[in-house]
């Protein structure tokens, strides 16, 4: 679990600070840091790596250790997670944008910025270059949309479709056979549809929905130590108009010819019996 929202609180209660005046100390608006303490949005990296450095204490410490504990006090040693893989699955939006209203924007990553995206992901001179968008309904988390690229999840998607997701924070939580945009280090970006195998054998399996190109579109296997952003689709936007199924269409095309059938006997006066 992540507990930063209530660290910065306690940490911010014990100095004797209003929001207000943390806000103005780590040149941000108000409205964003609180923002940070109510589990809204949270931190870019080097935000995080100022608000560490305000109080302290290791970034590790601020988002996985819950301070309010006699245990976990500042100024105690380190504490040993009790998993050791417990840091790998746990992430945090690298780069967030805000807009005036101190509001998360959502920001697109279209097919071309890809490549640029898996080296650029926390660095927010290349992210602030992705265009920003305001979506109805997407609020209490981060959201941000990627351009399908080629075929692999068709007919789920077609090529150039938009997919809408929202950053998962512990990969531990991933639903099994649920689409997700995979930010690796070895497979680069890839939209797949995920089986979680972390607990079981320390794995993730990422299918194509393409069964006909099965061969093309491999499953691929990944380590979650591999795995730099997590993003679970919500929602895509499409310029293709999608076809009805097979079955659908040859019981449309078989109506449309007996309508057809019909109004032809009908102008020869002869009854239309069908057994």
């Amino acid at each position: 679990m992540i507990y930063l929202k209530q660290n910065l609180k306690l940490l911010r209660e014990q100095k004797g600070l209003t929001q207000a005046a943390l806000a103005e100390l780590l040149h941000i608006k108000k409205n964003t840091y609180a923002n940070y303490e109510t589990g809204y949005s949270s931190p870019d990296f080097q935000l995080l790596r100022s608000i560490s450095e305000f109080f302290g204490l290791p970034a590790d410490q601020m988002l996985y250790q819950d301070l309010s504990q006699p245990s976990q006090k500042p100024g105690q040693p380190d504490i040993i997670l009790p998993q050791a893989q417990e840091k790998i699955m746990h992430r945090i939006p690298q780069v967030i944008t805000i807009d005036q209203t101190g509001n998360e924007n959502v920001m697109m990553v279209p097919a071309k910025a890809r490549a640029g995206y898996l080296h650029g992901y926390e660095d927010p001179e290349f992210i602030s270059t992705l265009p920003t968008y305001r979506l109805p309904g997407l609020s209490n988390g981060t959201y941000r949309m990627f351009e399908i690229e080629g075929l692999s999840m068709y007919p789920t998607f077609d090529d150039k479709d938009i997919l809408i997701t929202q950053f998962v924070e512990n990969l531990n939580a991933l639903r099994d056979d649920r689409i997700y945009v995979v930010v690796t280090r070895n497979d680069g970006i890839v939209v797949k549809r995920v089986l979680n195998r972390i607990e079981k054998d320390n794995k993730l399996i990422l299918k194509s929905d393409n069964y006909k190109l099965k061969d093309e579109y491999p499953p691929l296997v990944v380590d979650p130590q591999d795995v730099l952003e997590m993003w679970y689709g919500i929602a895509f936007m499409s310029r293709q108009m999608r076809s009805p199924n097979e079955i659908y269409t040859r019981v449309a095309d078989t109506e449309a010819r007996l309508t057809l059938l019909e109004a032809e006997l009908r102008k020869v006066n002869l009854p239309l019996k069908i057994r």
